[in-house]
C-alpha cells in the first residue's frame, strides 16, 4: 500500500494506484517485492523516503547479476514510488518513459524461458 494509506491520510485513488502498479512491475522484473512495507521504518522503502535511491538499488542489485537493473528501469520504479504523492509519475508519464520504449524480450524469448 501506498504511503499515504498506510499512514492513514487523506490520498487519491488514481495516485495510489500508480504507486501500486510500481511495486508490481518491481514484483514482475524482479521476482520479489522492492520493500515490506511503503513506511519509514522499512529500511527498504526508508531509502526512498530520504531520497537514497542509489542505496535502494545498490543493495536490491547485489542479489542480481550485473547489469540486472537498467538505468532507465531505476528510474521509472524509484519515480512512481515517491513518497510525496505529487512528485509520483502520472500515467502519461508512466507511457512516455524511456524504460516502456527500450528493447524487450522477443516472443520466442520469453517462449523459452517459460
Amino acid at each position: 500500500m501506498a504511503p499515504e494509506i498506510n499512514s492513514r491520510q487523506p490520498y487519491q485513488g488514481p495516485v495510489v494506484d500508480l504507486f501500486a502498479l510500481g511495486i508490481i512491475l518491481f514484483i514482475l522484473y524482479s521476482g520479489h517485492p522492492p520493500f515490506a512495507m511503503a513506511e519509514a521504518r522499512d529500511p527498504h522503502y526508508k531509502l526512498l523516503a530520504t531520497n537514497r535511491a542509489d542505496l535502494f538499488w545498490k543493495t536490491h542489485s547485489g542479489r542480481k547479476p550485473e547489469g540486472f537493473f537498467s538505468e532507465s528501469f531505476k528510474d521509472l520504479i524509484t519515480n512512481m514510488l515517491q513518497l510525496q504523492s505529487h512528485q509520483r509519475l502520472s500515467m502519461a508519464d508512466i507511457i512516455g518513459h524511456r524504460w516502456m520504449s527500450e528493447q524487450m524480450a522477443t516472443h520466442a524469448e520469453v517462449k523459452a524461458e517459460f
